[in-house]
């Protein structure tokens, strides 16, 4: 699987266009003002200026997924966001309504 997904980039990327200015996004046309243009040939500082200008943001086009690649990988860094601050609660120190109160907790670390 590697295999074929790496000559499927390679085939994409690695021909004699690319030195033609070539859009650079797999399916980027189907994007309104998301593209990133291949350099014309230049000088290796030159390619750096064009890659810190023109790839501002990372964006699921650039890997040839759907738009809706990003939100789903959002909702999970959320999720997981969420999940590691519920585990950081304090356990073990909640009144009888099941709230912990900042007495609670003080008398808690106390001791």
């Amino acid at each position: 699987f590697d295999r074929l997904l790496a000559n499927e980039y390679l085939n994409f990327f690695m021909k004699d266009d690319l030195l033609d200015e070539t859009e650079m996004y797999p399916f980027a046309e189907d994007e309104k003002g998301l593209s990133f243009m291949s350099p014309a040939p230049t000088s290796f500082e030159k390619y750096i200026d064009h890659i810190d200008k023109n790839m501002s943001v990372d964006t699921p086009i650039a890997f040839g997924l759907h738009p809706n690649a990003e939100i789903e990988f959002r909702t999970q860094q959320s999720n997981n966001i969420f999940n590691t601050l519920k585990e950081l609660q304090p356990r073990g120190i909640f009144n009888t309504e099941g709230v912990a109160t900042p007495q609670n907790v003080a008398d808690a670390k106390s001791h």
